[in-house]
């Protein structure tokens, strides 16, 4: 499948966010919607031990602006940033949380990403309205 050129990278770093991860992605899309570039999120699961993966799934499979890294380990927060960035093509790059929370102990991770985190797997799909069969949290 080839991609349109993206203006905007919103990077997410997911780990166990079932709960709020639906609401996160329609703010999301609610921010966006009036933006006149073109955008894509980058989900990326922090090994999730909850449902975040499958909602992520879904979540790709009904917009084609989602795109999803997996990674194989729990790697810490700023490597799920990192590796949002590594993949990122937008030529402006965020970095949203899912909830609020005090990141401050995780800047000094920052520095030195962890190097050995593994794609499972990265998904893009057409358009599917089933994002819409999952209850918001």
């Amino acid at each position: 499948m080839t991609r349109l050129p993206v203006t905007y990278s919103i990077i997410v770093p997911v780990c166990n966010d079932e709960e709020s991860l639906f609401g996160a992605y329609k703010r999301l899309k609610q921010i966006m919607k009036p933006a006149a570039a073109s955008y894509e999120f980058i989900f990326v699961d922090n090994y999730s031990t909850d449902r975040s993966a499958d909602m992520l799934r879904v979540f790709c499979a009904a917009d084609i602006r989602v795109r999803v890294i997996y990674l194989s380990a729990r790697c810490g927060h700023a490597a799920a940033i990192a590796a949002g960035i590594d993949h990122a093509v937008g030529s402006g790059i965020a970095v949203m949380e899912v909830k609020p929370v005090d990141r401050k102990a995780d800047m000094a991770e920052l520095a030195s990403p962890h190097p050995a985190y593994t794609i499972r797997a990265m998904e893009g799909f057409t358009h599917s309205p089933l994002w819409e069969a999952i209850p918001a949290g």
